[in-house]
């Protein structure tokens, strides 16, 4: 005969080994297993997590659940009521960068009228800055960083273009905020479009000017001022910039 005793023992027993043996296989899963790696190594990462929901949810509403922005905690978008800000795949603000070059938050500004199109992935890192003036234009494409501590300012149109790499210190400026009063009484044209095409890479403590198009498959030197349209597959330096190569290419 069964002891009914040693049978309910079993069946608790049995319980248990299926309970732990899921714990097992639960911890057995790798994509688990890296989360749980990377929130150990990152414990910020849940703060900001909560924090990106928040932004998520003021800026786009019932939409939030995609996670359009995904923001280090301080960092943020200042959006007037008729600006607009498009976002087809993520926007990332802040983070960690090539040597910490900064240890500051991510801003973004859109002014009234104006319009932020981001058209894939694109990351901008601890310490940049995007300001858009009132009925100013932003596009940048997918796959396009920058480091850290970088200024985007934009009063008419800048376009940058998809793996671009634009490092820290860099400033794109498509104004020159003040007018000259010439001898014959002409104005200069305070405002003109930026055009960076894809796959351009701009090193450090650049500065790119008004009115410029920088054609696609093009190395700007570091520390180099570009005031003059720059050939695609080109490498350009100095102060400002001059052609240096042609026929170049770089790996993103």
């Amino acid at each position: 005969m069964n002891d009914p005793n040693n049978n309910a023992n079993n069946d608790e027993n049995n319980e248990k080994n299926h309970k732990r043996g899921f714990g097992f296989r639960l911890l057995g899963n790798p994509k688990l297993r890296k989360a749980v790696r990377i929130i150990r190594n990152n414990p910020k990462l849940i703060i900001n997590a909560v924090y990106s929901f928040f932004i998520c949810l003021i800026l786009f509403g019932l939409r939030f659940y995609r996670f359009l922005v995904i923001a280090d905690f301080g960092s943020g978008i200042r959006k007037a009521r008729k600006s607009k800000l498009e976002i087809q795949k993520r926007l990332y603000l802040g983070g960690r960068y090539i040597g910490e070059q900064s240890g500051n938050c991510a801003y973004m500004k859109l002014s009234e009228n104006s319009t932020c199109r981001i058209q894939g992935r694109v990351k901008l890192g601890p310490g940049v800055r995007v300001i858009l003036e009132p009925g100013a234009s932003i596009s940048i494409g997918d796959n396009t960083y920058v480091t850290a501590a970088s200024i985007i300012h934009c009063a008419s149109s800048i376009s940058i273009g998809s793996d671009c790499a634009i490092a820290w210190g860099t400033t794109i400026l498509d104004t020159d905020f003040h007018s000259i009063v010439y001898e014959d009484r002409k104005h200069n044209s305070i405002s003109k479009p930026i055009v960076i095409e894809d796959k351009v890479w701009i090193g450090c403590n650049c500065t790119i000017l008004k009115g410029v198009t920088i054609g696609s498959n093009s190395v700007i030197a570091a520390n180099s001022l570009v005031n003059k349209d720059v050939p695609p597959n080109s490498l350009v330096a100095g102060n400002p910039a001059k052609v240096i190569k042609t026929n170049i290419s770089w790996l993103v």
